[in-house]
């Protein structure tokens, strides 16, 4: 990880990217010192595992639980670490968890809502493939799809050649199985 940087006033510690204030407060970020950041590190690296998992979480119970976890963690991490300074303020601190739990309950139900609605999708396509296999006809005898429709030049055929006898072995059938043969 790069820089770490923590704001006094209201406790929040993360990188930076730009800039030196606190994209809370507004107030100017401290350098971690090193013996702080080993201990972010853990926190950070078990924060992160942890957050992940809420992806996978499929309701809105586990994940607020999850999130009390993470930030009772967080919690005892600034406490521990952040708060001894004289700048700290804990009303300032609660803001900031405060925005902070909205926006992981927020990324929670957006990523749930995304999850299903690719679910839906593949329901959807799933019923589709699977009424798009129903409507094809099957031999009663044998189960195959392999059938052809019975032509209308076939029948007239048969009658021309072989009179009434040849129609009425058709009568009333429309396919015949490629596999066994039988007429349907």
């Amino acid at each position: 990880m790069g820089k770490v940087m923590f704001c006094k006033k209201c406790g929040w510690v993360g990188g930076v990217l730009f800039g030196k204030k606190c994209s809370f407060c507004g107030t100017k970020m401290e350098t971690l010192p090193e013996d702080m950041k080993q201990k972010y590190n853990i926190f950070n690296e078990n924060w992160s595992k942890l957050y992940s998992e809420l992806h996978m979480l499929n309701t809105a119970d586990g994940a607020k639980r999850r999130i009390e976890e993470l930030l009772s963690r967080e919690n005892n991490f600034i406490m521990n670490e952040v708060s001894s300074n004289s700048l700290f303020s804990i009303e300032e601190y609660n803001k900031q968890v405060e925005n902070n739990k909205q926006g992981y309950y927020e990324t929670v139900e957006y990523h749930n809502k995304q999850i299903g609605e690719q679910q839906s999708k593949n329901l959807a396509r799933i019923q589709k493939e699977n009424d798009k296999q129903s409507c094809i006809p099957k031999c009663p005898i044998c189960g195959s799809t392999n059938i052809k429709k019975i032509a209308m030049t076939t029948r007239a055929v048969k009658t021309a050649t072989f009179g009434i006898v040849g129609a009425v072995d058709d009568a009333g059938k429309t396919y015949k199985c490629g596999n066994c043969g039988s007429k349907f």
